[in-house]
């Protein structure tokens, strides 16, 4: 999956980039699935549907992911978001799976991200998931 909080068009570019072929990333969440309060976009990685303590978050930002360093965040009444005060998008144990990478500038010599394939890899080993690349996508 790829989580970005850019508009949908800015999300399409960037999949183009990523995976031309189409066959790697299953699904691509933009601006328009975040929760935004306060003028700010947090992404709700519960809509991924998995565990999140499964979850390995590649950004350049943290302010993504409020829950994930203990704060709840208020969401409005007109978001259609769970009703409440305040939603708590990802749990606490996930600031572990955060991977701090460096922005994209769009420079096409940058290779950030083929850094970080020993890195996932042996994360999956440990958590014996192994090679699950025909079997799910990014």
């Amino acid at each position: 999956f790829v989580y970005t909080t850019a508009k949908k068009d800015y999300a399409k570019k960037l999949l183009e980039v990523l995976d031309p072929k189409k066959k790697l990333i299953r699904r691509c969440f933009s601006q328009s699935d975040c929760v935004c309060s306060q003028g700010c976009y947090w992404k709700d990685l519960t809509c991924l549907g998995r565990d999140l303590a499964k979850v390995v978050a590649l950004d350049h930002a943290m302010q993504g992911f409020p829950a994930q360093v203990g704060v709840s965040v208020p969401v409005p009444a007109s978001s259609g978001a769970v009703p409440g005060p305040t939603l708590s998008l990802c749990h606490p144990p996930q600031a572990a799976n955060w991977i701090p990478v460096p922005p994209w500038s769009g420079d096409p010599e940058d290779e950030e991200l083929l850094r970080l394939i020993p890195v996932l890899s042996q994360l999956c080993h440990a958590v014996g998931l192994g090679d699950r690349r025909g079997q799910c996508c990014v």
